[in-house]
C-alpha cells in the first residue's frame, strides 16, 4: 500500500507541475480573492443534495439484496467518499462497502458489487451526456487534437464499461459458469490469493441483482442521468462565483473530462489531477490558466470540504476506525448475511 501511495503521490506532484507552469501567481491570487461566497454556499449545498441523489440511486442497487433506508446509504456514501479524500488508491470504495455492510449485516463482497455497478452506470451516463454535448456544441479546430484525446478516453472508458457490464450480467444471470470460467484464471495465481479470490467473486456475485429487472434497470439509468446532470448544471455555480457566464456546455463537458481524468490514480483527494484536468477542460473554450486554475482550486476545495467534514461526522457516529480500509471487501463481521 505504501509504494502505491507513493506512485499516486509522484503522479499528483506531475499533475500538478504541468497544472502550476506558466501561470501567474498575481493574478491567481487576485481572482481568488474576488470569488463570490454566496454562489460557493450554494455549490456545496447542491455537492450535498446529489450525495443523496447518489445514495438514492444505491437504494435501487441494495434493495433487491436487503431493504435499506436511503439515510443510511446516504452515511456511508459520505464515509466512503470522505475516505477516498484521506486514503490512497480509492480505499474509499472499501471503507463505503464495510461501512453498508457492518451496520446492516449484510456481506461486504455484495456491498462492493452494488458499488462496482454504481461505477459502470456512472460511467455510461457521462458518456451519453458527454456524446450529447458534443452534438450541440463541437469542438473547435484550435481544440480539435485535445477533443480528440478526450473522444479515445470516452471510447475506451466505453469498453471498459461494456465489459464490466457483461461480467455482471453473466454473473446475475449464468452465475455457476461464471464463476468456474473465473475460478480457472484464479487458479493461475499463488495459492492463498486464488483462494482468497474465489471467496470475494462467490460473496461478490450475490451483490449482482438488478439485471433480470428492468424496471428497476429503467429507475437507475434515470437517477444515474439526474446524478451527472445535475453535477454539471450545479458546477456552473463556480463559474458564477467567479464572474464568468460560459455557455452551460462548458459546464457539462468539465464535469466529463474532470470525472475522467481523476480515474488516473494519485493522491489522496485527487490532488492534482483536479486541477489539470480543469485546466485542459476550460482551455477547450479559450479560458487559460490565470482563470482556469484559480477555478480548479475552488471547484476541488467546495467538492473536497464538505463531503470530508461530513464524512468524518458520520464515521464517528459509527465508531469505527479508517483502518479497516487495509481489509479487503470479503472480510465479514459476526451476524453478517451473504443474501
Amino acid at each position: 500500500m505504501k509504494k502505491r501511495f507513493l506512485i499516486g503521490l509522484v503522479i499528483s506532484l506531475v499533475f500538478l507541475y504541468f497544472a502550476f507552469r506558466g501561470v501567474n501567481y498575481h493574478e491567481l491570487w487576485n481572482a481568488l480573492k474576488g470569488v463570490n461566497f454566496f454562489y460557493l454556499f450554494l455549490f456545496m449545498l447542491a455537492v450535498i443534495v446529489l450525495m443523496w441523489v447518489r445514495a438514492y440511486r444505491w437504494k435501487f442497487m441494495v434493495d433487491p439484496i436487503k431493504k435499506v433506508g436511503v439515510y443510511s446509504l446516504f452515511s456511508s456514501a459520505m464515509i466512503g467518499f470522505m475516505a477516498n479524500n484521506v486514503l490512497p488508491v480509492r480505499l474509499g470504495e472499501v471503507v463505503r462497502a464495510y461501512s453498508l455492510g457492518t451496520k446492516e449485516k449484510i456481506s461486504r463482497s455484495a456491498s462492493f458489487a452494488t458499488i462496482v455497478m454504481e461505477r459502470v452506470f456512472d460511467g455510461f451516463a457521462l458518456l451519453l451526456i458527454l456524446w450529447l454535448t458534443l452534438l450541440f456544441y463541437p469542438f473547435s479546430r484550435s481544440s480539435e487534437k485535445v477533443g480528440e484525446l478526450v473522444r479515445k478516453g470516452a471510447n475506451l472508458t466505453l469498453v471498459a464499461n461494456l465489459l464490466l457490464f457483461l461480467i455482471l450480467i453473466l454473473l446475475e444471470l449464468k452465475p455457476e459458469p461464471t464463476l468456474k470460467f473465473f475460478q480457472r484464471i484464479l487458479k493461475l495465481i499463488p495459492g492463498k490469493f486464488s483462494v482468497k479470490g474465489e471467496a470475494i467473486l462467490q460473496k461478490f456475485s450475490s451483490g449482482v441483482k438488478v439485471f433480470t429487472d428492468p424496471k428497476r434497470l429503467i429507475w437507475i439509468l434515470l437517477w444515474s442521468l439526474i446524478l451527472w446532470v445535475g453535477s454539471g448544471i450545479s458546477n456552473y455555480l463556480v463559474f458564477l462565483a467567479f464572474g464568468i457566464h460560459p455557455p452551460l456546455q462548458a459546464s457539462l463537458i468539465l464535469m466529463v473530462i474532470v470525472t475522467l481524468g481523476v480515474m488516473i490514480p494519485s493522491s489522496p483527494g485527487y490532488v492534482g489531477t483536479i486541477q489539470f484536468f480543469t485546466v485542459i477542460a476550460l482551455g477547450l473554450f479559450g479560458y487559460n490558466k490565470d482563470f482556469s486554475l484559480p477555478f480548479s482550486i475552488v471547484l476541488h476545495a467546495c467538492q473536497y470540504l464538505p463531503v470530508t467534514v461530513l464524512g468524518l461526522v458520520y464515521l464517528r457516529h459509527e465508531h469505527f476506525s479508517l483502518k479497516v480500509a487495509e481489509k479487503g471487501p470479503d472480510d465479514t463481521t459476526e451476524g453478517e448475511t451473504s443474501s
